[in-house]
């Protein structure tokens, strides 16, 4: 079942949720068998306070609940990091096993982050831990094969009675807030380490990321690509669609998960070739990768200067070592 693209003109068909309706949605998860998250309040509380340096925890929580979520969430980007590199232990990709949540939560709490699942269960289980009403959501871009193919969150009733808002920690892309979706068609525009993000609503309450495009590429003269658009003299393009309306139990993701490992064709990206989107103190974002014999490095804060710095195995493995210590490589 394709997301929809939001229609040329009027980028949405949906109205604001009442808190009656965030409800509902919420209730429907008790309906679905769920899979306990073996995280303890004490391994939560070291991670904040050990790996993501935040403190006075519980200050904060009573000073302002949002402002403590979105530091969480620039936090655990910094320091965490969106990587398949944790697949490639393996002997090969059809030995590669589908993770426990056991080892989820221990490449989180070691520094080796992993995928959109690895990361946003973890961030999930720990906000449950201090008092957050979540739910997780699917999502998936354009060009993905199989339905729900991206795991993410809702954190509700943060701001008032019946908010909801996208928090994303699993995801290519950095967006180092938590993003509230009680606007009507369009979101404003965001800028996460140099790069301009904003949110549409489209059908069947599908929320899109947006990327600003600065040189869009055209079919012909007058007609841009599919899930290119033009709003506010910008051009924007659609990468990632939420379910924002559909609440996804844990254990629904752990059968998604176990289907993609079964089927690593489904997703190919995922396991050719070794790569680690991290983020710098300075808020630079770059992709460390490798397929085949290449290795490359790419600032992809940048959208300007998409030419990769080709390296040598030797300068990879030595960027590799000092950037990313907890690997032991």
């Amino acid at each position: 079942m394709p997301l929809s693209s939001p229609p040329p003109g009027n980028l949405s068909v949906n109205a604001v949720p009442p808190p009656r309706a965030v409800q509902i949605i919420k209730n429907l998860l008790d309906l679905e068998e769920e899979v306990p998250y073996p995280l303890t309040f004490d391994e939560a509380q070291q991670f904040l306070r050990s790996v993501l340096k935040i403190s006075d925890i519980n200050q904060r929580l009573k000073r302002n609940r949002l402002d403590f979520l979105n530091e969480y969430i620039h936090k655990f980007i910094l320091y965490i990091p969106f990587s398949n590199i944790v697949h490639f232990a393996a002997k090969s990709v059809r030995s590669i096993e589908p993770p426990t949540l056991e080892k989820c939560k221990s490449d989180i709490l070691g520094r080796l982050g992993g995928d959109c699942f690895r990361l946003n269960t973890f961030s999930k289980a720990l906000l449950d831990l201090y008092g957050f009403t979540t739910y997780h959501v699917g999502g998936c871009n354009l060009t993905d094969t199989i339905y729900d193919s991206h795991c993410a969150i809702i954190v509700c009733d943060v701001s008032y009675p019946g908010s909801r808002h996208i928090v994303e920690t699993g995801s290519v892309f950095p967006v180092s807030r938590a993003i509230p979706i009680d606007f009507k068609d369009q979101s404003p525009v965001y800028e996460f380490s140099n790069r301009k993000f904003k949110f549409v609503k489209g059908d069947h309450g599908v929320v899109w990321l947006c990327i600003q495009v600065k040189k869009p590429h055209k079919r012909r003269s007058s007609q841009l690509l599919e899930g290119v658009f033009r709003s506010e003299g910008m051009t924007w393009k659609l990468h990632l669609g939420y379910w924002t309306s559909v609440p996804r139990s844990r254990a629904y993701f752990l059968e998604r998960t176990k289907y993609r490992f079964r089927f690593p064709s489904v997703i190919p990206y995922i396991l050719e070739g070794a790569g680690l989107h991290a983020r710098r103190d300075h808020g630079t974002n770059f992709l460390l990768a490798s397929a085949g014999d290449t290795y490359f490095l790419k600032n992809t804060s940048d959208s300007e200067n998409i030419v990769p710095k080709i390296m040598t195995e030797e300068e990879f493995l030595d960027f590799f070592a000092k950037e990313f210590p907890q690997y032991g490589w």
